[in-house]
């Protein structure tokens, strides 16, 4: 159900970080629960869960909350992280 066409305004609500980490690590994102409204809990979980298993989170919560744009270089940086971890 997400739409990622970038990696700025795609990664916005939290939902794309929840889908990408639930196809890990399902037990620890409720992802059928989810909205795109609460994204605070959005970013809480996908952040968690990455650091449940050793993935340093380099985005700020409070940053990513309030922009409707965040930083493609910083996102495309911490979802490398995650496919490295993951996949390598």
């Amino acid at each position: 159900n997400i739409d990622i066409t970038n990696f700025s305004s795609s990664w916005n609500d939290g939902l794309a970080f929840c889908a990408l980490l639930h196809t890990y690590l399902p037990a620890h994102i409720p992802y059928q629960e989810l909205t795109s409204q609460d994204k605070r809990r959005n970013f809480t979980l996908a952040f968690q869960a990455a650091e449940s298993v050793g993935i340093k989170c380099t985005l700020d919560i409070n940053e990513m909350v309030h922009t409707e744009r965040p930083d493609w270089q910083s996102v495309m940086t911490y979802v490398t992280a995650i496919y490295k971890y993951f996949e390598t």
